[in-house]
């Protein structure tokens, strides 16, 4: 929902001479575009908690046009405390103030109590700070492609104008402004998604599989063989598992969360195929 923000939010600040800099792995969709326009690209690794490194990304801010963090983390579910985050910002804006900071909080409804918060108040008060969110995830709106960012005006001026958002949809613009509303809904989906998430993470840590703690509607096991080899086993059981992320997709597999009853049937095919 979210896409036409993060590629022009690329076109925009990047450029050969002003690099993207991008935890990886992690959402990729802004590393393709700066890999499009040729524009200089930077790719750290995750930390040992399979979190993004802050400090590193800090690090890699002299001369870069855009700094990607993706809060909670797609595909490792991992997250950053508001404190942390905030430290992160003003070291950037401090050492490098021509420097973006774009925070993807596509997953933030999924998160555990306390385990964040928006940084919202972080781009009200830095002009080079910008958050974007979709109504893909918690709010189910998927197939209608819908997104916004929060940024300052002369910021967000900027994206708009470096590439074409196309169209909203009347139909579109009318869920997503309902979907903001319905409070209800998105308690009741981080509800029960934490309980399917808490046991589909304990299936697998029964099995002896290690598991990162998540806050998204996913989760990202270390399955000590290639996600290609179990994703073809699923698949001959009928459960389909998503796509590679590269560079741990040897070892390390993203699952989706479904419903209740999709992962209870998930769970025993795993349960075969990596017996």
């Amino acid at each position: 929902g979210s896409t036409p923000l993060l590629q022009g939010s690329v076109r925009a600040f990047c450029s050969a001479d002003k690099k993207f800099v991008t935890p990886m792995p992690t959402y990729s969709t802004s590393l393709n575009t700066a890999r499009q326009i040729n524009a200089a690209t930077v790719e750290l690794p995750l930390d040992s908690s399979m979190g993004v490194n802050l400090r590193d990304l800090a690090d890699h801010a002299d001369g870069a046009g855009l700094l990607y963090l993706c809060n909670p983390n797609n595909p490792t579910g991992t997250v950053h405390s508001p404190q942390a985050v905030e430290d992160f910002v003003r070291r950037v804006m401090r050492e490098n103030p021509d420097t973006m900071i774009h925070i993807d909080e596509a997953y933030i409804n999924y998160t555990k109590a306390g385990a964040m918060e928006t940084a919202v108040p972080l781009a009200m008060e830095f002009e080079n700070v910008f958050i974007t969110r979709s109504f893909s995830k918690a709010h189910g709106l998927a197939g209608l492609r819908i997104g916004y960012a929060l940024g300052q005006e002369q910021t967000l001026a900027k994206i708009r104008n470096a590439w074409g958002m196309g169209d909203v949809n009347m139909l579109g613009a009318i869920a997503a402004l309902t979907a903001l509303e319905d409070k209800e809904h998105l308690a009741w989906e981080a509800q029960e998604n934490g309980e399917i998430r808490d046991m589909v993470v304990g299936t697998f840590r029964e099995m002896g599989f290690e598991v990162g703690d998540s806050h998204t509607n996913h989760i990202f096991v270390n399955l000590r063989r290639p996600a290609r080899e179990f994703r073809e086993a699923c698949l001959q059981h009928k459960i389909l598992v998503g796509r590679d992320f590269p560079p741990m997709e040897k070892t390390h597999c993203r699952i989706s969360l479904g419903s209740r009853e999709q992962m209870e049937t998930a769970v025993e095919v795993f349960r075969k195929v990596l017996a």
